[in-house]
């Protein structure tokens, strides 16, 4: 199979692993001779039809082309169901090395700073791409010329490349008029289309794992949806917010087990996988710390060094090696953000949009997976900071005290909900599906979810009884 899709002309193939996704199936072949080839089989969940499959190559090929950020070869691949084979796929070669968390612990600091530097480096390659819409990026001959916009010559004179429809799983499977899934010439119109598709899910069902406290009804969902779309020109047009919404393609999920290096030398990065789903979006929603390299909690941005707490003497040995493991996880997060500073300023600057801005477009596209709660609390802040926010002139918002007070109890249960979520994922090492790795023991991880569960109800602080923690318990 990899032989005759691949045109290599290698040996037949001798084995095959299977490897689970969440999105996709991805198979592990090795011929006889000893080479290694990834096919990748999206699953139905990955999106829509064609569009996954289809972009996920363009990114591989243009970032191949377009950078030295070393990313997977793609040798064939087709997103016709009707071809040959049945399905969508895509034939790359293995990257070589392994996943940096095998490597990580024992690297040493010298390797992990030029590992983090080289980071931001590649990061700001792809920052000084320009690109003409916010969307998903294509081959112009994957998709008809009504759904996108081409690269400047400058950038792609070859005009092999467009932007074209996102090909998030989020996104309506199929076409539907009242929601416009891209390209977007403007933050506004991406904005706008984020609340249609919340308005559009909220109107089909609301999300039924959410706790009915906070699901609140649909008059709530479509009012506080319907004060976001009237507020997004004006927050769209927002000279801070404007300054740091260029169109840029990113890895968004750069996790340890997307990042390969040598084995015999892990300072050098040998590749980076899983560009599924991969998007041009504005750059002050794409820049984020790195998951391996996340601040803790209480973390000091700018000139401060990670220290110790000052009663770390006094602590028992538990405690201080839970200090230890916050001041390396605050150290490393500190390298990432001084390395961005002085390698990737536009990056850098783009961390610092004010957090209301921010989260007015991360929270009015994920309303039926959070609940309203978090958007109303978005607004609330804008309209309580706007003047400091340099708008021109007041926003349409207004909450009187009695609002607030009541949105403010709401909050706080949803908050109580988010930590439990939180440490539950964190534990059991899974997502919000509750998707557990195919290399984990699921017996065990029920086993450990039971523990989890009978330990957080039995602590005294909590005041609540067994059902009504069981409300609140994700899984």
């Amino acid at each position: 199979m990899v032989a005759s899709l691949s045109g290599t002309g290698a040996p037949r193939v001798s084995s095959i692993d299977k490897m689970e996704g969440g999105f996709s199936k991805a198979l592990l072949m090795t011929t006889l001779d000893g080479s290694e080839y990834i096919v990748k089989i999206p699953c139905p969940n990955a999106g829509r039809p064609m569009h996954c499959t289809a972009s996920e190559v363009a990114v591989l090929n243009f970032v191949r082309t377009h950078t030295t950020i070393p990313v997977p070869n793609v040798l064939a691949w087709s997103a016709d169901l009707t071809n040959p084979v049945g399905t969508e796929y895509i034939v790359m070669e293995r990257v070589p090395g392994v996943q940096i968390f095998k490597k990580w612990n024992e690297m040493g600091e010298v390797n992990r700073i030029s590992i983090i530097k080289r980071l931001t480096q590649w990061e700001h390659e792809l920052a000084e791409i320009p690109f003409p819409a916010y969307g998903s990026l294509y081959h112009k001959s994957s998709l008809s010329d009504h759904e996108i916009i081409p690269l400047d010559p400058s950038v792609d004179p070859e005009g092999l490349f467009c932007v074209g429809p996102s090909c998030d799983s989020r996104w309506p499977m199929q076409h539907s008029p009242n929601v416009h899934c891209g390209p977007w010439k403007t933050i506004g119109d991406l904005g706008e289309s984020l609340i249609n598709r919340s308005i559009l899910e909220s109107q089909h069902h609301l999300n039924p794992k959410l706790p009915a406290s906070l699901n609140g009804p649909l008059e709530e969902h479509l009012i506080t949806l319907g004060m976001a779309k009237e507020i997004m020109p004006a927050v769209a047009n927002n000279p801070k917010l404007l300054a740091q919404s260029q169109p840029k393609l990113w890895h968004a999920d750069l996790h340890m087990g997307n990042i390969f290096v040598a084995e015999d030398d892990p300072a050098k990065v040998t590749g980076f996988i899983d560009w599924q789903h991969t998007s041009i979006s504005p750059l002050f929603l794409h820049v984020r710390w790195p998951v391996f390299l996340s601040p803790p909690e209480d973390y000091p941005e700018g000139h401060v060094m990670p220290q110790l707490p000052p009663d770390y003497e006094d602590m028992d040995a538990e405690d201080k090696e839970i200090a230890q493991y916050n001041k390396e996880k605050a150290t490393w997060a500190k390298a990432y953000e001084v390395a961005t500073f002085l390698n990737d300023r536009k990056a850098w600057r783009a961390m610092q949009v004010p957090l209301p801005l921010k989260e007015l477009f991360l929270r009015c596209g994920d309303t039926w997976d959070e609940g309203i709660l978090p958007l109303r609390e978005t607004l609330i802040g804008l309209f309580r900071s706007q003047r400091d926010l340099g708008f021109e002139a007041d926003l349409s918002l207004h909450f009187n005290d009695e609002q607030i007070g009541a949105h403010e109890k709401e909050f706080q249960a949803y908050e109580e909900w988010h930590e439990i979520r939180t440490l539950v994922k964190k534990i059991l090492d899974t997502d919000n599906d509750g998707w557990i790795a195919p290399e984990s023991d699921f017996i065990e991880m029920k086993s450990r979810h039971k523990v989890l569960f009978d330990y957080y109800v039995s602590q005294p602080d909590i005041n609540k009884t067994q059902d009504e923690v069981r409300n609140l318990w994700p899984f």
